[in-house]
């Protein structure tokens, strides 16, 4: 056996991947086929217990409680010995008939070979054979995989740690503020809300930057009603297309005669907010004479009336939001220097859509539940209109994507959503994919060298998994986690898989 080759697949492997499902699965594989095993497991620590995590050589889909059963006892050896343990129905008959584990699997032998750094177990490889046994060239396999392997593990192991801390994180706060309106699951947006949370009950103005169609307002909405000001009201005015005098009066309203028009006095937007907040909508348009009135009322908290000498004192927090480059509005003399900083004592950035686009399945099946009007029918996207929503470049960001998703419920026949039920700029990316255009073509050899054959064997399978994430988001309507449930993949090994065939412009 030239070790050689294997260990250095091996090392690649380790040095290029970064998904902590995916990587023990090829590590065990390559193992497997390196020392002729026929079945094999990796044992990851779980706090003080051992787990069995992975699977590899069986031939069936399902594998049966029985065949998962290896023997702790051997794992609990390596584990205290930190020696890999070597087992032979052959050699070591008493003690191989007493281990029932082994008896059941009907394995011939077995190799135990703990995974350690820095002096700390973190799991083990355990490799079964059937009917031969394992030979010394296997045993210095397996001792030089294991040197390798064990860092890997235990970053595995903490990524792991982090991942599940971080998602205890996001449920309580979730749980404990209120985003209504707001779906999310990507860290950019996990993040953005964190700040949210934090800030929402501080009386410094705020200032929200995104593009159109992002959720700026929902953000604003978050502030107020995760602030002590929750019991108040939250006024919105969108300043955009009002000319100044108009704007001015809007703001801070007006008395009896103060203009044609003004036959009686009006409460302004401003202290229509006593108490609460003030949600100024697109600010870099707000009209350069009113820039200097609403700084002034930003810094000093009084407002006047148009048209009255008198002032009022009001207590309003304010939250603006564009999507303009205020800094350049600002260098350009558009835009008050003075203003633009008192707006922005706390800014939150809101990423777009393209940007964060993990979070288009769950917000796509979060507006087709709020848009199917259909009672009794179970809507589910094509392969082709998922392939569609998931690709599409968003310049409207989630109002285009909630647009899109309405429109298809309307003027869908019936519980199967292919794209023509979409805008037609959403479906230039939907061209049939792989799965579509029939079987791929037998690839051709001209070398028939063992590279050629590893390439063609990565390619057949991207292929496969291409039409089998196809198949399985098009049978659960693009619902990732409900993929994940029905299939028995990890979540986020799913999401990674699409990721991978995103990049790769697999659909």
């Amino acid at each position: 056996m030239d070790l050689y080759p294997a260990l250095l697949k091996i090392v690649r492997i380790l040095l290029s991947e970064d998904d902590d499902v995916r990587t023990p699965e090829l590590l065990l594989g390559l193992v497997i086929e390196a020392t002729g095993a026929d079945r094999g497991f990796i044992v990851v620590r779980e706090g003080g217990s051992y787990e069995q995590r992975f699977a590899v050589r069986f031939d069936r889909a399902t594998i049966t409680d029985e065949e998962r059963r290896f023997s702790r006892g051997l794992v609990r050896q390596a584990i205290e010995t930190r020696q890999i343990v070597r087992l032979s129905r052959e050699a070591d008959a008493p003690r191989f008939a007493l281990i029932e584990s082994l008896e059941a699997s009907g394995a011939s032998s077995v190799l135990v070979v703990p995974l350690a750094h820095g002096g700390e177990v973190y799991g083990t490889v355990y490799v079964e054979y059937g009917t031969r046994g394992a030979g010394d060239e296997a045993l210095r396999f397996v001792a030089e995989f294991a040197d390798l392997a064990g860092l890997f593990l235990k970053r595995a192991i903490e990524r792991e740690a982090l991942r599940r801390r971080t998602q205890s994180l996001e449920r309580d706060l979730f749980a404990r503020h209120d985003f209504q309106g707001i779906v999310a699951q990507d860290p950019k947006m996990i993040a953005l809300l964190k700040t949210v949370a934090q800030v929402a009950d501080a009386d410094a103005t705020v200032l929200i930057r995104g593009e159109t169609g992002t959720g700026k307002e929902l953000v604003a909405r978050a502030l107020h009603v995760n602030s002590r000001r929750r019991a108040k009201p939250c006024v919105t005015l969108h300043t955009s297309a009002l000319p100044g005098t108009i704007l001015e009066s809007e703001l801070f309203g007006h008395v009896r005669g103060a203009f044609t028009g003004a036959d009686r006095d009006r409460v302004g937007r401003v202290a229509s907010a006593q108490g609460g907040t003030l949600f100024l909508d697109e600010v870099a348009e707000i009209a350069p004479e009113v820039q200097a009135k609403l700084l002034r009322f930003l810094q000093f908290g009084e407002i006047q009336r148009v048209g009255s000498d008198r002032t009022e004192r009001v207590d309003v927090r304010v939250v603006a939001a564009t999507h303009q480059d205020l800094p350049a509005l600002v260098e350009s003399g558009k835009f008050r220097r003075d203003l633009y900083f008192r707006l922005k004592v706390i800014e939150l950035e809101i990423p777009p859509l393209r940007e964060r686009a993990g979070d288009i399945p769950l917000l796509v099946g979060h507006f087709l539940r709020a848009f199917w009007k259909r009672p009794g029918e179970q809507p589910r996207w094509t392969s082709r209109a998922e392939r569609a929503l998931r690709e599409h470049a968003y310049p409207g960001n989630v109002r285009e994507l909630a647009h899109a998703v309405e429109r298809a419920c309307i003027l869908a026949t019936g519980p199967a959503l292919d794209v023509d039920l979409l805008p037609p700029d959403m479906t230039a990316s939907a061209a049939p994919g792989p799965a579509a255009a029939g079987p791929a073509p037998a690839p051709r050899f001209s070398e028939l060298s063992a590279d050629e054959l590893e390439a063609a064997r990565e390619a057949g399978a991207a292929e496969a998994e291409r039409s089998f994430l196809a198949a399985l988001l098009d049978r659960h309507g693009g619902n990732v986690s409900q993929a994940a449930r029905a299939s028995g993949l990890n979540r986020t090994y799913l999401q990674k898989l699409l990721a991978r065939h995103r990049a790769d412009g697999g659909g």
